[in-house]
């Protein structure tokens, strides 16, 4: 994928003419920017002095589909600090769903610099939200002859943006991608970053003391095996975990169980153990993919782990069954309602 081209709103702002907008867009590779989007960066734009350092190398609508994040503008400059400002225009939008955006983006931009300013402008009303410290949210009319003493005002005032070589890199954005099973090295020195959903339902698990049977709704992805793997790094350095694989075991995973201690049996294994009640006593059982376990193996479950003081997580995804599981009567399948919004239950004695 070609690298995203900053534009210099200074010059984007001296056209006159629609064409001249398109054509210069269409240099730097920008072809899906939204009229909308323009007009409110140009309102926005004519408030400051003209010729501002601050608008010379802006990234708009940056992407990064892999973690289903995007940014309407971003700055930074040559000491790596970050503004970012969202773009709404609408007089009615939801000043939580302005706060909530804005932590969100904190987290991932804290990730790349520990200097981000974070802002929202709204250009319906002319007004800017920004996110302080004390996570509150300052609200700053354009129309009011003081705005100028604001914190906006200051940082954009004193900012100069920078071109960079490439943003993905500067965000760290390979960071949230990386694989327990392909890039294990990078795995076990800790070098990756957990998505800010997956941390949150991390949390959770962590949170969850009482033993018992519980079903957990995650959606599959390179994020969802990472915060899998990254949790029972956690909970090992407390007590003794299992990881049961549904399939075959990964060469990844063998080599956690041979050189690194782990306890990780292929779904298989695991029932033949319960079954002969050879399984060794865990405080914490993991069992990933498990929106492929039938009622018939949660049963199994619960009878062994009845008088047993270990939590048994189920990690599932209700969206990835299939014909062959539904037919085997599916666990995840009967429990699609029941989660609701939640992510995390905790499984009745009968189904």
């Amino acid at each position: 994928m070609a690298k995203q081209q900053p534009i210099n709103l200074n010059q984007l702002s001296g056209y006159h003419q629609q064409a001249q907008v398109a054509q210069y867009l269409k240099q730097l590779g920008h072809t899906t920017i939204r009229m909308q989007e323009l007009t409110g960066m140009a309102q926005l734009v004519a408030h400051f002095p003209t010729g501002l350092p601050a608008w010379q190398a802006v990234y708009v609508d940056y992407a990064v589909p892999p973690i289903s994040k995007e940014f309407d503008i971003l700055f930074i400059n040559a000491e790596g600090h970050i503004i970012n400002i969202e773009l709404k225009s609408d007089v009615h939008y939801d000043i939580e769903k302005i706060h909530k955006q804005l932590r969100n983006n904190r987290y991932y931009l804290m990730q790349a610099s520990q200097h981000v300013d974070l802002f929202t402008y709204n250009s319906d009303l002319d007004r800017i939200y920004h996110l302080t410290d004390q996570d509150t949210l300052d609200v700053i009319d354009l129309q009011d002859g003081c705005w100028q003493t604001s914190v906006f005002y200051q940082v954009v005032m004193g900012f100069k943006s920078v071109a960079v070589d490439d943003l993905d890199d500067v965000l760290r954005v390979g960071d949230y991608l990386v694989s327990p099973f392909t890039q294990l090295a990078r795995f076990l020195k800790g070098q990756y970053l957990l998505m800010q959903p997956q941390q949150q339902l991390q949390a959770e698990l962590l949170a969850t003391p009482t033993p018992g049977i519980y079903a957990v709704k995650a959606a599959t992805s390179v994020g969802q095996t990472l915060m899998i793997y990254d949790t029972v790094k956690m909970l090992r350095e407390q007590g003794q975990v299992l990881l049961v694989h549904i399939g075959a075991l990964k060469s990844a995973q063998a080599t956690l169980r041979r050189q690194y201690g782990w306890h990780i049996l292929p779904e298989r294994q695991f029932f033949k153990k319960l079954k002969r009640q050879r399984l060794q006593p865990y405080d914490v059982v993991i069992v990933t993919d498990a929106q492929k376990l039938s009622i018939r193996h949660v049963n199994s479950l619960r009878r062994y782990f009845a008088a047993r003081h270990t939590r048994v997580l189920l990690i599932g995804d209700p969206n990835q069954q299939s014909k062959v599981t539904i037919s085997n009567r599916d666990c995840f399948a009967t429990l699609t309602h029941a989660f609701g919004p939640q992510h995390l239950i905790k499984l009745s004695d009968e189904l």
